[in-house]
């Protein structure tokens, strides 16, 4: 049970309410998710509906979220929403963004995405809604899309607690982004048990209000809701051209630590902090230069892609492709 005054403790208070469901003091891992693209499957208008989080260890959390709360005291703002962001909505006086130009916008969602890019280890997926649903999906058709995101998401929380935590056997807690949909969480609640059987790591799990001021308990599921627009923009893209796209700037910054150790960038997650800091830097401004400089092709501004156009990532993919013929000769 939480200590009545736990909330006067900010380590404490965190790692308690992290471990409340399974009854223990430390929890090992926890996790943090939000859905994206829900809404749009009522009608059939979006194309990657999704679900994705990051795990951590409470010390990981903890940092996090002194950095995130930093962050956001920086730039005057109570809380990261990324559709609230948009242009439209920030038209809105009742928008906490409402004040915030471009330049500002685009400031405070690079400073979130690298302090995203930290720690936590990002995981989850989306589908095919069209592949699955087709257009104008009846209830029937909307429920095997949320049955398979779920089936995407446990099944890569498998692979990626397997990855970075092998040894680990303690049940892991999840904290969902609250949301009105009766069928994705029913759905949810029958998936979740059967994932159990297939993955004994799976523990209880909660729904938590991302945006709520007073505390901190649902927090990281901003982080998430950053992740979680960032993959279903960039998986739509893919899924309209029809084939596999290069990674843009945020891509590359919130994967940090999901990028698999055969990839070229899978050395990321093992730069020093500083150093990364000071890449992403330097790569922010190549990307401003591009966009300033680049022609407009069929109407449309061109898309920066650092592993094309960056010196960083052209001598990393030299070097991975060394190193991959390395690999094949001494077969």
């Amino acid at each position: 049970m939480i200590r009545p005054d736990a909330e006067l403790y900010g380590k404490s208070s965190f790692r308690e309410w992290a471990s409340l469901f399974s009854g223990k003091y430390f929890a090992m891992i926890v996790v943090y998710s939000d859905e994206t693209g829900t809404g749009g499957l009522q009608n059939g208008e979006e194309p990657a509906p999704g679900v994705y989080g990051y795990l951590a260890t409470p010390e990981m959390w903890d940092k996090f979220r002194v950095e995130w709360k930093a962050s956001l005291e920086k730039h005057k703002v109570p809380y990261f929403h990324f559709r609230k962001l948009h242009p439209n909505e920030r038209k809105k006086t009742s928008n906490p963004y409402h004040l915030l130009d471009k330049d500002m916008v685009d400031d405070f969602i690079y400073d979130m995405a690298i302090i995203a890019s930290g720690g936590p280890i990002p995981f989850g997926g989306n589908v095919a809604q069209n592949q699955i649903a087709g257009p104008n999906p009846n209830k029937f058709k909307k429920a095997k899309v949320y049955r398979k995101i779920f089936y995407t998401f446990f099944s890569d929380f498998k692979d990626t607690v397997n990855h970075h935590f092998p040894k680990e056997t303690e049940k892991v807690s999840f904290f969902f982004s609250d949301i009105d949909n009766e069928d994705w969480i029913r759905i949810l609640s029958q998936i979740i048990k059967d994932a159990r059987h297939h993955n004994p790591l799976i523990g209880e799990y909660a729904f938590v209000d991302p945006y709520e001021t007073k505390n901190d308990r649902g927090l990281p599921c901003q982080v998430a809701d950053l992740f979680a627009y960032v993959n279903r923009q960039h998986s739509s893209n893919m899924y309209e051209a029809g084939h596999i796209l290069r990674p843009r700037l945020l891509d590359i910054i919130i994967g940090r630590h999901a990028f698999s150790a055969s990839s070229p960038l899978g050395d990321l997650s093992k730069m020093p902090e500083k150093d990364w800091r000071e890449l992403v830097a330097d790569l922010r401004k190549a990307k401003k230069e591009f966009e300033t400089n680049s022609p407009m092709v069929g109407g449309k501004k061109q898309v920066y892609h650092p592993t094309k156009e960056h010196p960083f990532f052209k001598k990393l993919n030299l070097e991975y492709a060394q190193k991959s013929d390395q690999r094949r000769n001494a077969v």
